[in-house]
């Protein structure tokens, strides 16, 4: 059980490794601006790409019969 509870700290002590202290940093910088700055849940972003393929007629090489939410 312990194993499994230690597993995320590993992962990230071996990416700390292979990616240096720099890179992990920038990711984590990144991931922070990325979810500070997101407009919408994605839900949300899959309900208005669904509208705006609908209105468009489901042209474009996306079919209309194909549902984009998860």
């Amino acid at each position: 059980m312990f194993k499994i509870l230690f597993l995320p700290f590993k992962l990230a002590r071996t990416f700390v490794k292979l990616a240096g202290v720099k890179g992990a940093l920038l990711l984590a910088v990144g991931v922070a601006i990325g979810l500070l700055l997101a407009p919408q849940t994605g839900a949300e972003l899959r309900a208005r790409l669904q509208a705006k393929l609908a209105a468009r007629g489901g042209t474009d090489g996306v079919p209309a019969d194909i549902d984009l939410s998860l």
